[in-house]
């Protein structure tokens, strides 16, 4: 083939842009023949069978680009996009992870990363965080913002995803897939929200009720070594030992938060006792917290902390005796 490869490669990315990848694709084969060590084709082969579906292709393409010199970003972003596309999100993960270790500040590696995590369950929280990232590097680029949208939107965060969205439209008014999405996000939230279902709510109860006996345990016990210590007059060095109890309740209760679902923010609606408990322990930790930095402004009194104590101990026999039931 006489072309040079440099302007094979323009010419696919040309075909690519205007909606024809196949052709791309008939273009590129046989100039990686005659030269297999050009990785830009590579990764513009690579993106071509993306487009027309065939992620087996892309992904041994892009293979073949990271074991040569040139863009790996490039490459380990089409690689991620050829693994998830073939179910394997867990290497797809790896792969992105690795885009955005190369080039942090690529909005393109965080959009990549941000899809791939969206694909799993387990990961769609963090996904909409990553797709924020791409939304600040990128703030005049739509696909940014319509991949934050995206990811939004599969976690239910209607709010995000409507300015998302309509970050989107403003830079690319003409989008079918942004305005079929927008309304599809303005139609849930003016929807009435449903209730979750009793297994739901079940799950939710034996998923808080661990998390109250640990907490009733630190406050209880916390709190009566604290009055203990106190009498009969505390001193600000007690103040760290109570600021202590307070953080390691904050721990407890952000990690419950961090993996809450939909049933747990709601659960206090459904049954009574676990907002009682809650009420209660909130109180109690509220309280503890003000005492601490009285203590630590030179305050001497212990009546705060015994009305601490006392809310603590009542939603502490709450959980003993309700048994999780």
């Amino acid at each position: 083939m006489g072309e040079p490869i440099a302007a094979v490669v323009v010419r696919a990315a040309e075909l690519t842009a205007r909606g024809l990848p196949r052709k791309a694709i008939e273009l590129l084969r046989p100039a990686l023949v005659a030269h297999p060590l050009h990785a830009e084709a590579w990764c513009r082969l690579a993106a071509a069978h993306l487009d027309v579906g065939e992620p087996d292709p892309a992904l041994d393409a892009a293979k073949r680009a990271l074991v040569l010199d040139g863009d790996h970003a490039w490459a380990q972003r089409l690689a991620a996009l050829a693994l998830s596309e073939l179910g394997r999100h867990a290497e797809a993960a790896v792969a992105a992870r690795e885009c955005v270790r190369r080039k942090p500040g690529d909005w393109r590696c965080h959009v990549v990363l941000a899809e791939v995590l969206a694909a799993a369950p387990d990961t769609r929280l963090e996904a909409v965080e990553v797709a924020r990232e791409a939304a600040h590097l990128a703030p005049t680029e739509a696909r940014a913002f319509q991949v934050l949208g995206d990811a939004a939107l599969r976690v239910r965060d209607w709010g995000t995803a409507e300015w998302a969205y309509r970050s989107a439209l403003r830079l690319d008014p003409v989008d079918e897939d942004v305005h079929a999405n927008l309304a599809t996000v303005q139609r849930k939230r003016r929807a009435p929200a449903r209730p979750p279902s009793g297994d739901a709510l079940s799950r939710a109860h034996e998923l808080v009720w661990p998390v109250f006996s640990r907490v009733a345990a630190l406050l209880v016990a916390g709190g009566l070594l604290l009055l203990l210590a106190g009498m009969p007059k505390p001193t600000p060095l007690l103040g760290w030992f109570s600021a202590a109890l307070v953080l390691a309740v904050c721990v407890v209760v952000g990690q419950l938060l961090l993996r809450a679902r939909r049933a747990v923010w709601v659960l206090p609606r459904y049954r009574p006792k676990v907002a009682v408990v809650a009420a209660l322990f909130g109180l109690s930790t509220l309280v503890l917290a003000g005492w601490t930095v009285a203590l630590f402004l030179g305050a001497t009194t212990m009546q705060p902390l015994v009305l601490g104590w006392l809310c603590a101990l009542v939603g502490g026999s709450v959980v003993v005796l309700g048994g999780g039931r």
